[in-house]
C-alpha cells in the first residue's frame, strides 16, 4: 500500500466536526418536523450535549461510531496507520463521555447517546425513544408538581 501523504491526512483531519455533524443535522431535522424545540450544543452544560430539552432535562449525544468507540475490538482490529494513537485517543473520548454524563446526571440531567448507525438506519426508533422519553419525563415532573400543590 502507497504511504500516504501527511499533508492529505491533515487536511482530511481537519475537515472532521465536532458539532453540526450530519448525524446531528438528521436528527435534528426530524425532531423538528415531529414539533419538538430543543438548544443545540448547550455551551453551559458538560460536554456540550448535541440537543438538549432544558426543561425535561433531557441531555442527547450523537455519538460518531469512529470517534465514540462503537464494536472497538472491530476498529481496533482495523486500523493501519497510527494504530496507537487512534486507541488512544478513542478510549479517551470514552473516558471523557463517561465523566461528562456523570456529571449531567448529578445535575438531575438524563442522558441519552445515539449511535451514528442507529440515527442513519432506524430515526424511526431513535425520535420513537426521544418522544417517550419525554413524555415519561414530563409525567414524573407533573406528578412532582401535584406533591408540593397537595403538601401546602
Amino acid at each position: 500500500m502507497p504511504k500516504r501523504d501527511k499533508r492529505l491526512v491533515s487536511y482530511n483531519m481537519s475537515r472532521i466536526k465536532g458539532k453540526n455533524t450530519s448525524i446531528e443535522k438528521i436528527l435534528r431535522h426530524a425532531l423538528t418536523q415531529a414539533g419538538y424545540r430543543y438548544r443545540v450544543n448547550d455551551p453551559s452544560l458538560p460536554g456540550h450535549p448535541d440537543i438538549v430539552f432544558k426543561k425535561a432535562k433531557i441531555a442527547i449525544f450523537c455519538d460518531g461510531d469512529f470517534f465514540h468507540g462503537y464494536d472497538f475490538p472491530k476498529i481496533d482490529a482495523q486500523l493501519k496507520t497510527n494504530k496507537e494513537f487512534w486507541e488512544k485517543k478513542i478510549l479517551t473520548n470514552q473516558e471523557r463521555d463517561r465523566k461528562e454524563d456523570q456529571e449531567l446526571v448529578e445535575m438531575g440531567y438524563l442522558v441519552l447517546h445515539f449511535w451514528e448507525h442507529e440515527i442513519r438506519n432506524d430515526l424511526g426508533k431513535v425520535v420513537s425513544t426521544i418522544e417517550d422519553t419525554l413524555y415519561r419525563r414530563n409525567q414524573e415532573k407533573e406528578e412532582e408538581e401535584g406533591e408540593e400543590e397537595t403538601e401546602i
